[in-house]
């Protein structure tokens, strides 16, 4: 059942991923995602992760100041997780950020949580969130968007 340590402890290995030391590191990404692990990147690419043919890519060397916003999961099963979030990324030497919708699947097995996919899907600045509105019974959400973009 969902608790607030889990949605935490996932927002704890979601922020780990977005980190440069983690994602360079065959083996500290290897203990985040699982061997059939897929993203569909936000720039179009499609990646593909396993133990065998791991990408170190030097795009991923370029230092992002990452915020994360709007955090939340949604149980889907007693071990399945989806987490959505913004992200926005800071540039260290430029002045533009790039912001994203976020969305990533995590499966517990054995006791450890590891993502088996995400989707990143860049977007224009974020100046307000969307609102979500639940009834009483939590039948069903109501979304309600009042979101200005930038451009």
């Amino acid at each position: 059942m969902f608790n607030h340590v889990t949605k935490k402890h996932i927002y704890d290995l979601e922020n780990q991923l977005l980190q440069p030391e983690i994602r360079s590191s065959k083996e500290k990404i290897g203990n985040l995602l699982t061997e059939d692990f897929f993203e569909f990147c936000s720039s179009g690419n499609v990646y593909f992760f396993s133990e065998d043919n791991f990408n170190n890519d030097a795009q991923e060397q370029i230092v992002f100041n990452c915020e994360i916003k709007d955090f939340d999961i949604k149980m889907l099963a007693s071990d399945v997780v989806l987490a959505t979030y913004k992200a926005v990324k800071h540039h260290e030497t430029r002045e533009h950020t790039k912001c994203s919708l976020r969305s990533s699947t995590w499966k517990c097995s054995n006791g450890q949580w590891k993502m088996v996919s995400h989707q990143g899907t860049l977007t224009r600045k974020f100046l307000k969130a969307a609102a979500i509105h639940r009834n009483q019974d939590k039948s069903y959400l109501n979304l309600s968007f009042r979101t200005q973009f930038r451009i």
